[in-house]
C-alpha cells in the first residue's frame, strides 16, 4: 500500500447529480478546485494536489458522467456542467476559490466563470479556450473510433496509454488505470465515463461555442491560459481572439507537453500555479 498522502472521499448532491470529490484537507483558508478533462477523474490531479495540499485546501471533483459521479440521461451541455460547479462550490463551502480546469474542465469553467466571476479569485485554463481548432476537433473525433473498447488488464491499459503518450510517467498512468477503469460483465477493463460524452466532440459541442465566447468575454477575475507546446487544441487565431476579449489574460506555453499538461509536465504546472495563485 502506498504511504503517500491520500485524500478523503465524499459525495454531495449538486444540481440534481451525486457528485464525488476528493478533499485533500489542510487548514489553509485558500480554496482550490480542480476540474479534470474529458474522460478523466478527480484522481488525475493526485500528483498536483498532493504537492499543493499544505498551501491550499485542495478539492478535486468527478464531473457529471465521470468517475464515481452520476451519469445522467439529461445530457452533458456545458451549461449543466457549469451549474454543477456553482452548486457544488456552495455545497462544500469553498466560495471564494481558485479554479483550475484541464480541457473539458476549462471549457466548463469558462461557462461558470462568465456568470460567477465574483466567486472566483483566479481562473486557470489548461490547453483549452472557448473553442478548439478545427484540426484538433477532427483528430479527436477520428481518434475515438480507433480507441479500444476495453483492455484485458490494467497493465495492458498502461502499456497502450504509454505508447500514445510517452511523456506521461508510468506512475501517473497506473494511477489513472486504478481509478478511471471498471471491470465489466465481459471481464474487460473499460472507462468509467459515460459513453454519451462522445457527443461533446461533434456538432453538439460546436453549437455551444457562441455561448462560450460570450461567457469568456464576461469573466472578471485574473486568467492564466497554459498551452501545451506540442498541442494543437488552441490555434494562433483562437489565442488572438481570446486576448482581444481578455487583454489582461496571461498566456504561457508549457514546454515538453502536449494537451494533458498535468500528466506531461506537472513540475512546470506546479511552479506556475504557485506563482499565479497569489492574493
Amino acid at each position: 500500500m502506498s504511504t503517500a498522502a491520500q485524500a478523503s472521499e465524499h459525495f454531495v448532491k449538486a444540481n440534481g447529480i451525486n457528485i464525488h470529490y476528493l478533499d485533500w484537507g489542510g487548514d489553509s483558508p485558500r480554496n482550490l478546485l480542480l476540474a479534470h478533462g474529458q474522460n478523466g477523474t478527480a484522481h488525475n490531479w493526485d500528483f498536483v494536489a498532493r504537492e499543493l495540499r499544505h498551501e491550499f485546501r485542495v478539492i478535486a471533483l468527478d464531473q457529471r458522467g465521470h468517475g464515481e459521479s452520476d451519469h445522467t440521461t439529461e445530457g452533458y451541455a456545458v451549461t449543466s456542467f457549469a451549474a454543477d460547479i456553482a452548486e457544488f462550490a456552495q455545497a462544500v463551502g469553498i466560495v471564494p476559490f481558485d479554479l483550475v480546469g484541464a480541457s473539458l474542465g476549462a471549457r466548463n469553467g469558462i461557462s461558470y466563470a462568465g456568470s460567477h466571476s465574483e466567486q472566483l479569485k483566479h481562473f486557470v485554463c489548461l490547453d483549452y479556450g472557448p473553442e478548439m481548432s478545427t484540426a484538433s476537433a477532427k483528430k479527436q473525433v477520428d481518434g475515438l473510433g480507433r480507441r479500444p473498447l476495453g483492455w484485458r488488464s490494467r497493465d495492458e491499459f498502461v502499456q497502450y496509454s504509454s505508447q500514445l503518450n510517452p511523456r506521461a510517467s508510468l506512475e501517473y498512468l497506473r494511477n489513472q488505470a486504478q481509478h478511471g477503469l471498471r471491470l465489466n460483465y465481459a471481464g474487460k477493463y473499460v472507462p468509467k465515463h459515460d459513453p454519451d460524452m462522445f457527443w461533446i466532440n461533434g456538432g453538439f459541442g460546436v453549437r455551444e461555442v457562441p455561448h462560450l465566447w460570450e461567457q469568456w468575454a464576461k469573466i472578471r477575475c485574473p486568467i492564466l491560459e497554459l498551452k501545451g507546446a506540442h498541442s494543437d487544441f488552441l490555434s494562433p487565431e483562437i489565442v488572438a481572439r481570446m486576448r482581444e476579449a481578455q487583454p489582461g489574460m496571461e498566456f504561457l506555453e508549457v514546454p515538453d507537453s502536449g494537451h494533458p499538461i498535468p500528466a506531461d509536465n506537472p513540475g512546470f504546472l506546479l511552479r506556475e500555479l504557485r506563482r499565479f495563485l497569489v492574493d
